[in-house]
């Protein structure tokens, strides 16, 4: 036991006096606190106890955050009530943290309050979180306490939270319960999991052919035939999973007029639900665009969830399924990455500048695209005679008219209009009804001729034709 100097009772005489004269205050306000009202004790030094994981620690389990040296205070005199200030080490942030503690270095309350600290400060994400942090021990005698700088020590803290991978898909009846397939990955956006648990894909209901939908979830580390990393459904507990393949599958009735299963995940509740979707064939945008009192159809092109339309854009839009009402609308995931869409808690989407694009919206993976095009233009044999197609006369938009249009003389044959002189994005067909990759549009005769353009989607897409 060391024992303290005739200096260090003085000292602790002389604080004890000055908290006689006025009532002792704790540290409420650690910002407030000044180091010269504590005393310094020589070889009383709070120690470190390595790192902390919370993810070990039962709910009521006590927690040592630090120890301290034994030594004998004079007569009179114990170790009464302890806490700890910490600040985080790898960030900059004016606030801090006060901990009760005990005097054996154990966090008063159980790891709650630890659990919180680190959450609020760094997020959930389950990795090693450094702190500094001050400890401050109360000697008291008589009622009176004086104050104790034990120092400062290194805090590290791993929180309580759920490792989550980076990917997730589903394996079931849909994709014939192939462990490599990856045609159907669970999404969150590409944000953080821990600030965005909630994953979710967009199952096309044409792939199941059997009574019910059935699959378990694979993550990434186990894709390729590892089923024992598999996350299914928690045979005890109705709308819970479980990992390591512990539970059953994911069973849910067939519904005859479902164009999609809507399968949500969330990796930090382990809850998961399907729900049936009947999409029509078109969705629809709707913005400043069109005074938010018109709408503009995007066609289902793919038969897997992506819609397809063009629209001069010029501010704030949404999407929804349904030409008349707002049930089940989609905006811009305030949580998620630019372009990812949710229907709960959602934001307007947004252009920076005005412009006409094509729009994609994948309803498989909840996510909105644009493509912006700067110019369309005619091509074709009739177009100058030049039977190499390669020539090109550019059209202008007509803002009033809300179509692309130029007068020209043009040679009898044939003729197609793509965008941004390339046929990534082109339109053929008939007149009366224009689709991407169309066939194409055949002239009769030499002439001029003004064309108007409406770009819309596939199938309502039209174009006007006009001899002079």
């Amino acid at each position: 036991m060391k024992k303290i100097s005739l200096y260090l009772l003085l000292g602790l005489v002389a604080m004890l006096n000055t908290a006689c004269n006025e009532d002792f205050k704790d540290w409420n306000d650690p910002q407030a606190w000044d180091q010269e009202d504590a005393v310094v004790i020589p070889g009383f030094a709070a120690s470190a106890v390595g790192t902390i994981d919370l993810n070990a620690l039962a709910d009521d389990d006590t927690v040592s955050v630090f120890t301290l040296p034994e030594t004998a205070l004079p007569e009179g005199y114990e170790l009464a009530d302890a806490r700890i200030v910490a600040n985080p080490a790898e960030i900059n942030m004016v606030s801090n943290t006060k901990l009760e503690c005990l005097t054996d270095g154990k966090l008063a309350q159980a790891k709650a309050p630890l659990q919180a600290m680190v959450q609020n400060t760094y997020g959930l994400r389950p990795v090693e979180r450094k702190f500094t942090a001050q400890v401050l021990v109360d000697a008291k005698k008589d009622g009176q306490a004086v104050l104790i700088n034990a120092g400062i020590i290194d805090l590290v803290v791993i929180p309580e939270a759920p490792v989550i991978e980076e990917a997730y898909y589903i394996t079931g009846n849909c994709n014939g319960w192939d462990n490599s397939n990856i045609d159907y990955e669970l999404s969150n956006g590409g944000a953080d999991p821990y600030e965005n648990p909630e994953f979710t894909c967009m199952v096309p209901a044409e792939t199941i052919t059997a009574e019910n939908f059935e699959f378990k979830v694979t993550p990434k580390s186990g894709i390729g035939g590892d089923w024992t990393k598999c996350l299914c459904a928690d045979n005890d507990n109705e709308g819970k999973f479980v990992g390591n393949n512990a539970g059953g599958n994911f069973t849910v009735p067939a519904d005859p007029n479902a164009k999609f299963y809507k399968v949500t995940f969330n990796m930090l509740t382990f809850t998961w639900s399907v729900q049936a979707l009947a999409f029509g064939d078109y969705i629809y945008e709707i913005g400043s665009n069109t005074s938010w009192k018109s709408v503009i159809p995007l066609k289902h092109t793919n038969g897997q969830g992506e819609y397809v339309g063009f629209a001069y854009l010029d501010g704030e839009f949404k999407f929804k399924p349904n030409e008349n009402d707002w049930v089940g609308d989609w905006g811009q995931d305030p949580n998620g990455a630019a372009g990812t869409l949710v229907v709960d808690g959602e934001e307007n989407c947004k252009v920076d500048h005005a412009a006409f694009y094509k729009m994609t919206v994948d309803l498989s993976k909840m996510t909105w695209d644009l493509v912006e095009i700067t110019s369309i233009g005619i091509i074709g044999d009739a177009v100058n005679g030049d039977t190499s197609w390669g020539t090109e006369y550019d059209l202008t938009y007509n803002a009033t008219d809300k179509c692309w249009e130029i007068t020209t003389d043009l040679k009898a044959g044939q003729m197609k209009f793509r965008a941004n002189h390339d046929w990534g994005i082109n339109w053929g067909g008939t007149v009366n009804s224009l689709s991407h990759n169309g066939d194409n549009l055949v002239i009769a005769a030499d002439g001029n001729y003004t064309i108007k353009l409406y770009p819309i989607c596939d199938g309502k897409s039209y174009c006007t034709i006009t001899k002079n």
